[in-house]
């Protein structure tokens, strides 16, 4: 079964790591370090199968190992500062080393293309003592994009705590899914998931990674178990073997229990399937009286509702039957004011307050019985008496100011005409107030 497995990890200075050296142990090369003048040579290093570098288009300046590592660490200024990204990949040993080759590539590829920076990748085989399916690559990739001349700006997306959970679970994606279609173009029939077990569904406990310090370990006990030839089991001897043990042990008591439960489960099925057709037609019955209660119910709602409408509409016509017979008492107001106030404008001016004390007596019940005859409470006949002392006192303002004019003053409306000047001009300064070419306006 092919494995899974993508983490990413940093060199930082921090931690005293420098890309220079890291790039010179992943690869198996000698780099010397400008920036502090250490020589790191790791030229006898075994285990490597292959290292290549890629970078943008345009920029061929980054093929160069010294360069590009020494130009990553002279950029950053600050003493923790993380100066490169390290992708570690297990690879598939159902496929050869050109193949494994070419998969490592195409995920740089994806890498250098994703974040515009340099990639530099070193292909690993399994070491003696460790897991011989342990094909494996390093992935060492700048922090910043890669431009022409130089590095430009840092790729922050990975270092950010809301963007970086995100992106490296999409990178995980998207292995997954490169290895299982060079496992299928290969016609292998191994495939891998990045997702856990939880999230796949499936009732399983998962391992724990050994690492290869477990494995040495446990290779070297069981090695010596098998040249005394007891007979016994093995026994693991470090933490994480003996807890990987005890949860094979447990996946496959729960595989048995599964299998239990499954024979459980048929016999019930078969016990449940004589009885079937009784329960069908139980049910059948049941749910036919269900139906019953259903429609009456639905039939009373619809009642409900249609009398709900019934009211509302009634409501409504109501409320616009009130609008109008608001809106035509305002009207017959409007028309009582216009005509009481015309009334007091056609009486001569010492007349006109007797006549208002009749139109609006002071006496209470009189007042009353006004208001009863008009359909209107004492507040409206207030508002029209106030409205029309208003209008009169408009009227009686504008009339001194035509007295004070003088007769020389013509009136609006008035003048010449058809047949030439007026004859008698004192008649124009003082109209009736009756009359059409009035030019007061009450409101």
């Amino acid at each position: 079964m092919a494995i899974f497995h993508l983490s990413v990890k940093t060199v930082s200075r921090s931690t005293g790591r420098s890309a220079v050296s890291a790039a010179a142990y992943r690869t198996g090369d000698t780099l010397t370090n400008e920036r502090d003048g250490r020589h790191h040579d790791y030229t006898r290093r075994s285990g490597v199968d292959g290292s290549f570098i890629m970078a943008p288009t345009g920029c061929d300046w980054a093929m160069d190992r010294s360069r590009l590592w020494n130009t990553a660490e002279q950029t950053e200024k600050r003493s923790n500062s993380v100066t490169a990204r390290e992708y570690v990949l297990a690879l598939p040993a159902e496929l050869d080393a050109t193949e494994r080759s070419d998969l490592a590539r195409a995920f740089a590829g994806a890498l250098v293309e994703r974040y515009g920076v340099a990639a530099d990748v070193a292909l690993h085989a399994p070491s003696r003592e460790g897991d011989e399916r342990n094909y494996h690559a390093h992935i060492l990739t700048t922090t910043r994009e890669v431009e022409p001349d130089s590095l430009g700006k840092k790729t922050r997306i990975l270092d950010a705590a809301k963007t970086g959970g995100p992106e490296i679970e999409s990178l995980r994606e998207l292995w997954a899914m490169q290895c299982n279609e060079a496992l299928e173009r290969h016609n292998k029939p191994a495939r891998v998931d990045h997702r856990s077990y939880e999230r796949q569904g499936v009732e399983k406990m998962p391992t724990l990674h050994l690492g290869p310090t477990s494995v040495t370990i446990e290779r070297k006990h069981q090695a010596e178990a098998e040249a005394e030839r007891k007979g016994e089991d093995y026994q693991p001897r470090t933490f994480k073997a003996q807890e990987n043990r005890r949860r094979r042990g447990l996946n496959e008591r729960v595989r048995e229990l599964a299998q239990e439960l499954s024979g459980v489960i048929q016999k019930v099925h078969a016990a449940k399937k004589a009885a079937a057709s009784s329960l069908v037609r139980a049910f059948g019955r049941s749910r036919r009286a269900e139906q019953e209660t259903e429609a009456r119910y639905a039939e009373m709602l619809r009642q409900r509702e249609a009398e709900q409408r019934r009211q509302a509409e009634e409501q409504q016509e109501r409320a616009a039957e009130v609008r109008r017979n608001v809106l035509k008492r305002q009207e017959e107001q409007k028309r009582r004011i216009e005509s009481r106030l015309a009334q007091l404008i056609r009486e001569a001016p010492e007349k006109r307050a007797e006549l208002f004390a009749r139109f609006y007596p002071t006496d209470p019940l009189a007042r009353a019985v006004d208001a009863k005859l008009h359909r209107m409470g004492l507040e409206e006949l207030e508002a029209e008496e106030k409205a029309v002392r208003t209008g009169l006192e408009r009227y009686e303002a504008q009339e001194r100011q035509r007295r004070s004019e003088g007769p020389g003053m013509r009136m609006k409306g008035r003048g010449r005409g058809r047949g030439g000047p007026s004859r008698s001009r004192d008649r124009d300064t003082d109209p009736d107030p009756s009359d059409g070419g009035s030019s007061f306006e009450p409101f």
